[in-house]
């Protein structure tokens, strides 16, 4: 699973000093209070680490307590509603099935490649099933993976996005400006629309929605599912996505 990078460090400091004085003096009476204050906050962590470290924990677990809600929020509420979840979005399969498998990939995770005929063979033998892609470019370390994502959006919008996101995934190595035209090219698109529409304004609102969804329900990695309420993600294979069926 490729997962996004994330520090905490920035966050962490603020909330030692409200742990410590409840809250900083407004600094007004000139750099000599700031310089004072500053010695206080230094004394006070060099003497009561354990006292830090156990807030700082504290503050964690609330923070993923409430993550957790949140997901669990996102995920029944698609599990009732899938269809409002749809909009925009590939399916592979019908829109009028019971029950949809919900991927968030990156065009450059290797993992998300390793899956892709695991996923496809799934909802081919399950025609109650559909398969829903949602865009989740990993940017901090994979470099095309936000133009793959829009290339692939605009193929969308010729009918041609599953094409195109085979070629993507089969091309790994290769992603870039001139896959993207070549396969452009290969599935017979309109290429200037297709220039167009992967540089349109409504190819990177698509993607932010579905980024801002991922956020929503704490993903930090590709490949994620989202399956009847269940969220996993990782190497899945066929069994996996098997327990996680409705009856």
């Amino acid at each position: 699973m490729v997962k996004r990078v994330v520090s905490n460090l920035y966050a962490a400091v603020p909330i030692v000093a409200y742990v410590c004085f409840g809250m900083a003096p407004i600094a007004k009476a000139g750099d000599s209070l700031k310089l004072d204050f500053d010695q206080k906050v230094l004394e006070v962590i060099k003497n009561n680490p354990e006292a830090i470290l156990d807030s700082l924990s504290r503050y964690r677990e609330t923070q993923e307590k409430d993550q957790e809600a949140r997901r669990k929020e996102l995920a029944n509420a698609v599990r009732l509603n899938p269809g409002l979840y749809l909009k925009g979005s590939p399916v592979f399969g019908s829109k009028k099935a019971s029950q949809f498998l919900f991927v968030f990939a990156d065009f450059q995770c290797p993992f998300c490649a390793q899956v892709r005929t695991a996923l496809e063979r799934f909802v081919v033998e399950h025609p109650d099933v559909s398969l829903v892609y949602k865009n989740y470019p990993l940017t901090q370390i994979h470099p095309q993976a936000m133009a793959a994502a829009q290339a692939a959006w605009a193929a969308q919008q010729q009918g041609k996005f599953w094409q195109f996101h085979d070629i993507l995934f089969a091309n790994q190595q290769a992603i870039g400006e001139e896959l993207f035209l070549k396969a452009a090219t290969e599935l017979s698109l309109d290429i200037p629309r297709f220039n167009a529409d992967r540089r349109s304004a409504s190819a990177s609102s698509s993607i932010q929605k579905d980024i801002e969804m991922a956020d929503q329900l704490g993903i930090s990695g590709t490949p994620f599912f989202l399956f009847n309420g269940n969220t996993f993600s990782g190497l899945v294979d066929e069994s996996i996505l098997q327990k996680n069926l409705s009856p």
